[in-house]
């Protein structure tokens, strides 16, 4: 069997001369979506109110997304997928289950129904993957390089969030503030900007991995987040075993946490019982399985398990198993667990997953797992492939975007996290990098003489025809 070529863009990063192939409205799009990110990860939800309402920064990039979705002319090339045709099924019941609630719920059906409306993201990234060669190459570099910058300015605009709030600009009549950025927004990526490091993109060395360590530590208060992170880090280091890094990781863990127990470090964060302490550490993960003595976390956790299966009921059990309650209705009124203020009420339960599953039923939700699980099952087959062909730089990339894309899903089960552009479009845009980077790898193995499953042949062949 002859072996697969690896990568080469990746390693060297030789996209300069490419770049200048790329059509420009594609190349603008690319840095628009990329900056995007960007504000999204440093100033969050102060960067999403950016714009009037209804017309936010994330409803503008939505638009000019579908724009060149359309003109990209690799549409059918990533549809005739697995992944391309579970998609196509699951926006068609979202799309469906929304149109029943437009005439009662008007703008609030469109605002609710974004959870799965910026899937739009992953087809345009993988569309131009496919389209614009380097890209991939293009979205690592930059991604490595936006993520020492993260390491700096990340923590700045969370710890401004936390403890300086009162005194942060506002949005004209709104609670919103400039920065306003969530711990599990945060937490997760630097999971990322972590799991990319740790597969030997740009360099690894114990102060970077330290820097990351202690960052994730600022926000230990956040419970979720605070999982979404382990879990991702645990993943990565999993999938790319290497000694010398392993204990980089594990003496910069020993390191923080003896720091802190040595000097009794404790920080209390503003309007919670939480603090910044080692112990706090201790009880947010032991939270995640079981009770716990504090008396805020054991709250939340309750209030959370009441609520999830009240859901369950209701749809698995009860009159809402085909299409939910919809999308448009607040569902924390409608299930009497509402606990936000009148101005900024809370509309979804704590889990973008459960969130499926009490909108569109149990068929919408059981198509957004076969979608995320069949998307995760392509990447660990492209990730065991490069392996066996020894592709190194593949075998990195799939490694990351797992790591990566786990820390979502984790973060995603215990928070309203992907119903907002903060979350949903990095989330997203992570898939479609996933996707066409599956397409491409897979690409280069037809071409050195594997046998792939027909429908990626087809794929493959309209991919560069068009």
């Amino acid at each position: 069997m002859t072996a697969a070529p690896a990568y080469s863009d990746t390693r060297g990063i030789r996209t300069a001369g490419l770049t200048n192939r790329w059509p420009r409205g594609l190349r603008i799009y690319v840095v628009l979506q990329g900056v995007w990110i960007a504000l999204y990860a440093l100033f969050g939800k102060g960067f999403a109110y950016t714009g009037i309402s209804p017309f936010y920064v994330g409803e503008i990039l939505l638009t000019l997304a579908l724009v060149t979705l359309a003109v990209s002319r690799r549409v059918r090339s990533i549809l005739f997928t697995p992944v391309g045709v579970l998609l196509a099924l699951f926006l068609g019941w979202q799309a469906f289950c929304a149109a029943q609630s437009i005439g009662v719920y008007g703008l609030d059906t469109f605002r609710d129904s974004v959870i799965w409306a910026y899937a739009v993201f992953g087809c345009v990234l993988a569309a131009l993957i496919l389209r614009m060669p380097g890209l991939l190459s293009a979205i690592i570099e930059q991604f490595s390089r936006c993520g020492r910058w993260f390491l700096v300015l990340g923590p700045v605009a969370w710890l401004a969030t936390t403890y300086l709030r009162d005194y942060l600009p506002r949005w004209p009549g709104t609670t919103i503030t400039i920065p306003l950025v969530k711990g599990d927004e945060y937490c997760v990526h630097l999971a990322g900007v972590l799991a990319l490091a740790l597969q030997g993109f740009g360099v690894v060395r114990q102060g970077w991995v330290l820097l990351i360590l202690a960052d994730a530590m600022l926000a230990m208060n956040v419970r979720s987040g605070l999982l979404a992170f382990v879990v991702a880090a645990s993943f990565a280091v999993v999938l790319r075993p290497r000694p010398q890094r392993l204990v980089v990781v594990v003496a910069c863990i020993t390191t923080l946490v003896t720091v802190m127990a040595a000097f009794d470090f404790r920080v209390t964060v503003p309007g919670t019982t939480r603090e910044l302490s080692v112990q706090q550490l201790g009880d947010n993960l032991q939270s995640v399985i079981r009770s716990t003595s504090s008396s805020d976390l054991e709250g939340t956790r309750q209030w959370r398990l009441i609520w999830w299966q009240r859901i369950v009921d209701y749809t698995v059990f009860g009159p809402y198993f085909w299409m939910g309650k919809g999308y448009g209705v607040n569902l924390a009124d409608s299930d009497g667990f509402q606990v936000g203020t009148r101005d900024e009420p809370l509309r979804s339960p704590h889990s973008s997953h459960l969130t499926f599953l009490a909108r569109s039923g149990v068929p919408g939700f059981v198509l957004w797992a076969a979608l995320q699980l069949t998307w995760v099952s392509l990447m660990l087959k492209s990730y065991f492939q490069a392996r066996r062909h020894q592709a190194k730089a593949w075998v990195g990339i799939f490694a990351w975007l797992m790591a990566y894309w786990l820390a979502f899903i984790m973060a995603a089960g215990f928070d309203v996290f992907l119903e907002g552009p903060m979350a949903g479009i990095p989330f997203w845009s992570l898939f479609g990098v996933g996707w066409g980077a599956h397409i491409l790898f897979q690409s280069q193995l037809h071409k050195a003489g594997v046998r792939i499953p027909h429908i990626q042949t087809k794929a493959l062949r309209m991919a560069y025809a068009e």
